[in-house]
């Protein structure tokens, strides 16, 4: 009986409470996530700025991968997504596709990235790059970024990242890891992209989780098999030419890291430990069907 007298003097606010009731909720879940990436993003800073490669005396720089085991899990797991899954989409997307319409694909994924650039490029002190960046974000936006109206001028692209910043700053890189379906990374590089989020305008403008997530497969996606298309015939090259393909992916990865650290001027201590400079040999491209550098004989 209380109830129902409670119910009835509810009257016409009541669908009024429970909408502000269900904004309060929303907003309650919102700061929940808040904290929960504030949490990750203090443990994963910590694990990077602590964590120093190992040094013996009379070697060279050391590889610091203290969860190799648990690398190699995820490495073959990848590995099998990229067989049955990525290589074949790559291939398809490669041979359907005319070099314009990839041109078109590669210039919309890095227009949309263009903030994060900016955002960077100026935690680097880096103005120049900065510039850039701009004015590829809005002159391109004419276009929605399909036509890189800069191609040939004198503001071309070079991508820059949390990871980098941090990098540049003078933080180590911290452990080895290899990430589910992401690919090599490190612990610096692992909070990079979790800052990098905060400075896409995506993450703003969309709502809803879902749609947030969905974006990122597809962006995440796409960027994946474009650079696997782009670079088909090498990435398959270096896997049959490797002895060790784990060990000769983590040594390019992370010497190709330090590279773009430095914007291509690698300090010595760079290299791997046997003083090579493979990544030097291998170099992505971002042309359709273009040639890289050649493969080294030697398999680490």
């Amino acid at each position: 009986m209380p109830f129902a007298c409670a119910r009835a003097s509810f009257g016409s606010r009541g669908g009024c409470w429970l909408k502000r009731a269900g904004n309060g909720l929303k907003f309650m879940t919102f700061l929940s996530r808040i904290h929960r990436t504030a949490g990750v993003f203090l443990v994963l800073t910590i694990l990077a700025g602590c964590a120093t490669q190992p040094q013996e005396p009379g070697s060279g720089p050391q590889v610091y991968d203290p969860i190799e085991p648990v690398n190699r899990v995820f490495f073959a797991m990848n590995e099998t997504v990229d067989t049955f899954v990525l290589q074949p989409t790559a291939f398809v997307y490669k041979t359907a596709l005319p070099d314009p319409i990839q041109d078109m694909v590669r210039n919309f994924l890095r227009w949309l990235r263009s903030p994060v650039v900016i955002a960077n490029s100026l935690l680097q002190g880096d103005t120049d790059n900065a510039g850039n960046a701009t004015r590829q974000l809005f002159v391109n936006g004419l276009t929605v970024g399909l036509i890189d109206w800069g191609h040939g001028q004198d503001w071309g692209y070079r991508n820059e990242d949390f990871g980098q910043t941090l990098g540049y700053h003078g933080v180590d890189g911290g452990p080895y890891l290899v990430l589910p379906l992401l690919g090599p990374s490190n612990g610096r590089d692992l909070v990079g992209r979790v800052v990098d989020i905060f400075f896409d305008p995506l993450t703003y403008i969309v709502s809803g989780p879902g749609a947030r997530n969905a974006i990122a497969i597809a962006r995440n996606g796409t960027s994946a098999v474009d650079f696997r298309a782009r670079n088909f015939d090498q990435i398959n090259e270096l896997k049959a030419s490797s002895v060790d393909y784990y060990a000769r992916l983590r040594s390019i990865y992370l010497q190709r890291r330090e590279a773009v650290i430095h914007n291509g001027k690698v300090p010595d201590s760079a290299l791997a430990a046997d003083g090579s400079k493979e990544f030097e040999d291998f170099s992505p491209t971002d042309r359709p069907r273009s040639v890289t550098g050649a493969l080294p004989a030697k398999s680490n």
